[in-house]
């Protein structure tokens, strides 16, 4: 137990000690929210429930998530496998599975400063006022809803060689984020991408987030599609994590 925890604290000590890393993480989110927020008036609601400017901050927010999760768990994941790390892990005593968990687990506690920074940037910039405690709930809200980025993220670092990944990630990031509404109100698509954008994990997160935001009732359809991309990322991890670790080559 005391070996997983260190491992678990040299992960995402290692993660927030990059630099790198963190510009990407940060930066993607608070470049895209300070160049769209002179795209509409600041009076200008959208889908007659927020501001325009609390609705870009929540999609920013979910877009932060997407971008730390695939970044940690998918480009730098893929580079450690190519470079031999995870052989070496192999001979140590931490059990096999803790890589996965510890890998998902990691991905997660970086997702959170994303979301706190984000928030910063909504206040300081864009103006957007809530109640103490909404920053909160907000805040939980879209990182408990970014576990399929996370579980999306390890697995493409699974999946790919280190060659490939942040051409893959890459793509992912920014297919989720437009297909998925975070960079205009889905409202605004044509109607066969407002049809793609109701499958995406990417949508159903900031959905919540506005729910919230607007009063309503978070819906139950929204709960359901993340948990459900969660249990199928989650399996095909696991199996490929498997079939790697019975060839010996994870």
């Amino acid at each position: 137990m005391i070996s997983l925890l260190a491992f678990a604290r040299f992960e995402v000590g290692r993660l927030l000690r990059s630099w790198k890393f963190l510009v990407v993480t940060v930066g993607f989110p608070v470049v895209f929210y300070m160049l769209f927020l002179g795209d509409h008036s600041p009076g200008k609601v959208i889908d007659g429930a927020v501001p325009w400017r609390a609705y870009l901050l929540v999609s920013m927010c979910s877009f932060g998530a997407l971008v730390a999760s695939l970044t940690a768990g998918g480009a730098r994941l893929s580079s450690e496998r190519a470079s031999g790390w995870a052989r070496q892990l192999r001979v140590t005593p931490i059990p096999a599975w803790s890589y996965l968990v510890t890998k998902v687990t990691a991905t997660m506690l970086v997702v959170l400063p994303v979301l706190v920074l984000v928030e910063a940037v909504g206040v300081g910039f864009g103006g957007v006022n809530l109640a103490p405690s909404m920053w909160f709930e907000l805040a939980g809200l879209l990182w408990l809803g970014a576990l399929p980025f996370a579980f999306l993220g390890v697995f493409i670092g699974f999946l790919v060689h280190a060659e490939t990944a942040f051409p893959v990630v890459t793509a992912l990031m920014f297919a989720l984020g437009y297909f998925g509404g975070l960079f205009a109100p889905v409202a605004s698509m044509p109607h066969a991408l407002q049809v793609v954008a109701h499958t995406l994990p990417s949508f159903h997160n900031t959905a919540l987030g506005i729910a919230l935001l607007a009063g309503q009732s978070l819906s139950v359809v929204h709960w359901m599609v993340l948990l459900g991309y969660g249990v199928v990322l989650g399996l095909l991890l696991l199996m490929l994590h498997r079939r790697e670790e019975s060839r010996g080559l994870a």
